[in-house]
């Protein structure tokens, strides 16, 4: 009797030994798994020169990021300055409709990627190929810059993503 009383508490002990281990090494429920899966997204809707004036120095490009929540977008701007003077001296222009609205464009580029730069700083990815066309910058055997309009049509929806913090 002492013998089965013996291998029975063996065999007790061992269950529960087991047991422990299994339970100390099991996989992540579901709602652990949910968690550690989660995504954060955000979009960058648009780029403006909200304002624009005859005689200003600076030209400030904004890019709107939203961070996409569920009640809503919590939106950011990201500003970028550009000194007109130095543009228009830069890129060798005359100060006429057509350069202003060249620095105009430059702003908003200028604003754009300073958003996708600091998104990718923070660790977000980009989750496509951006939909925006900048003017074109060509680069002369002087080492002088021209400068032309690009299609300004295409809006900048880009959208991004990055593991919950």
């Amino acid at each position: 009797m002492k013998k089965h009383f013996f291998t029975l508490a063996v065999i007790t002990i061992g269950i529960l030994v087991a047991g422990f281990f299994a339970f100390s090494f099991r996989s992540p429920s579901s709602a652990q798994r949910k968690q550690q899966n989660q995504w954060e997204y955000a979009a960058i809707t648009y780029t403006i020169v909200p304002f624009s004036s005859e005689n200003q120095p600076f030209i400030t490009g904004v890019a709107n990021v939203c961070f996409l929540q569920q009640n809503g977008c919590r939106n950011e701007e990201i500003k970028a300055e550009l000194v007109f003077a130095k543009f228009l001296q830069d890129f060798r222009l005359e100060n006429t409709f057509s350069s202003k609205s060249l620095a105009n464009n430059r702003a908003r580029e200028l604003a754009f990627t300073k958003a996708v730069a600091r998104l990718g700083s923070e660790g977000w990815e980009m989750m496509g190929e951006p939909s925006v066309n900048f003017d074109n910058y060509i680069l002369d055997p002087q080492g002088n810059y021209s400068i032309s309009q690009g299609n300004k049509e295409i809006k900048p929806n880009i959208y991004f993503k990055r593991m919950s913090q």
